[in-house]
């Protein structure tokens, strides 16, 4: 069955009573009773995809003139190789013309009754056929000319050359890439994340779309951006995905969560669309994958403040003649009270930046922290901090990575909560990115004042 994928021309202007073949419409009323035009004359460049079935295309001829109420006839023809010949000479254009495989055309010959102000016809093209004519010199259009032995036809609007152009229709993610979600909390019960797949043009079909967990693609991810993230648990989670029901561009990706089986933290569910139910409407490979991110924790008001002192703490890059040193980040916020890393350029660590260590108390499974700017200004604040635990000081596992966009001193930012399944001793507060360059490679950072807090 001919479907028609993306082009209705019936405009609203072509339901008018008054219909015109130009906005100067009564331009020729005084001299012809009844004239002819193509609503849509000139070039029409039409995108065909290849779907298995044609594009149908709906060229629309209108009737005007001072006697509207009469019946008119027209054939509209392709052109011949002569007078397209002609054409393209008059007008400086190179168009060829697609051969008759390309295309196929019903109703050329129109009639208008009385009350008929336009008429349509119907051109259906065969993308595997004009494919082949794609990416040439010449311009290949499907020419066509309105001809009438008894009626005037608009000599500016009697021509009109479709000229297609051919693409694979692709089905793809919405969004891709890392995608960062809200955080899961608590220890039980079920919660759901959407996505959206999606296709450039509105459906014509109920199609099926399949979507499936690829941990090729988080391994990926994973060595491209210096990663160790791991997917959630298997059985934790569910992959629905609502079909494209015609007259629809999307289908949702549902994944429902099971909070009992997931893990503390940070974990991941990466996604990839294998096809679709109509092969001839494949994934676009650039927007095939994607990977729901998900970090499982405790409520906030569930940790406790942890006092800090100076016995707990140490650095990479403390700054003793800039502030009060690692003491900055306990000894009240005002002018002078900071810490401040080195900013020589000088320490350079490629992995961690400057960083601070924490040595805790006591274990714990759930981490967070608030943060204020130096009190003067936020020169030197942490723009990208990964947040890492451990229970030896040297040997680390990433918690989460934080960004931040501070303004202006005495700013306070409260983290949201790091959990791990395995309980940890220390944590290091690694900035990477500041105010103050790239710390990676020898740029600095300042705080104000810290406070931390654990469960």
């Amino acid at each position: 069955m001919k479907r028609n994928i993306l082009f209705a021309l019936l405009a609203a202007g072509c339901l008018l009573t008054h219909t015109a073949c130009e906005d100067g419409k009564d331009e020729y009323l005084s001299d012809f009773s009844t004239i002819l035009c193509f609503r849509n004359s000139g070039e029409l460049p039409l995108t065909v995809y290849k779907t298995g079935e044609n594009t149908d295309y709906s060229l629309i001829v209108n009737k005007s003139g001072s006697a509207l109420g009469t019946t008119a006839s027209i054939e509209v023809d392709i052109m011949s190789d002569a007078s397209l010949a002609a054409y393209n000479t008059s007008e400086g254009v190179n168009y060829k013309a697609l051969p008759g495989t390309c295309y196929t055309v019903d109703n050329t010959s129109l009639q208008f009754g009385a009350a008929d102000m336009y008429k349509t016809i119907n051109v259906s093209l065969v993308a595997e056929q004009i494919e082949q004519y794609d990416g040439t010199d010449a311009t290949y259009v499907i020419p066509f000319e309105l001809y009438s032995a008894s009626d005037s036809v608009n000599a500016q609007k009697r021509y009109a050359f479709i000229i297609p152009s051919v693409q694979v229709l692709t089905v793809g993610f919405e969004n891709t890439g890392f995608i960062t979600t809200d955080d899961i909390t608590g220890e039980s019960g079920t919660e759901t994340i959407t996505q959206s797949v999606q296709m450039p043009v509105v459906s014509l079909w109920d199609l099926d779309c399949e979507v499936v967990a690829d941990e090729d693609v988080l391994d990926q991810y994973n060595a491209e951006n210096g990663k160790n993230l791991q997917m959630a648990a298997e059985g934790s989670y569910t992959i629905e995905v609502t079909p494209f029901h015609n007259d629809s561009s999307d289908a949702t990706v549902t994944i429902t969560l099971d909070k009992s089986k997931l893990s503390w933290g940070q974990q991941a569910i990466p996604l990839r669309i294998k096809g679709t139910s109509n092969s001839s409407i494949p994934a676009d490979e650039d927007k095939s994958t994607c990977i729901i991110g998900i970090n499982k924790t405790i409520p906030r008001s569930e940790l406790t403040q942890i006092p800090l002192s100076l016995d707990m703490l140490s650095s990479n890059a403390t700054v003793d003649y800039d502030g009060t040193g690692l003491a900055g980040l306990f000894d009240g916020r005002g002018s002078g009270l900071h810490w401040h890393s080195d900013y020589s350029g000088t320490i350079i660590d490629a992995v961690y930046g400057h960083y601070i260590d924490f040595e805790l108390p006591a274990p714990i499974h759930h981490f967070a922290y608030n943060f204020w700017t130096r009190f003067e200004n936020a020169n030197g604040a942490p723009i990208k901090t990964i947040i890492y635990a451990g229970n030896d000081g040297s040997t680390w596992k990433e918690l989460g990575e934080v960004t931040t966009e501070f303004t202006k001193g005495d700013e306070e930012y409260d983290s949201n909560v790091f959990s791990s399944d395995d309980s940890f001793t220390y944590v290091r507060f690694s900035v990477t990115e500041s105010k103050g360059g790239n710390v990676c490679q020898g740029g600095h950072w300042n705080c104000g004042e810290m406070q931390i807090f654990g469960k």
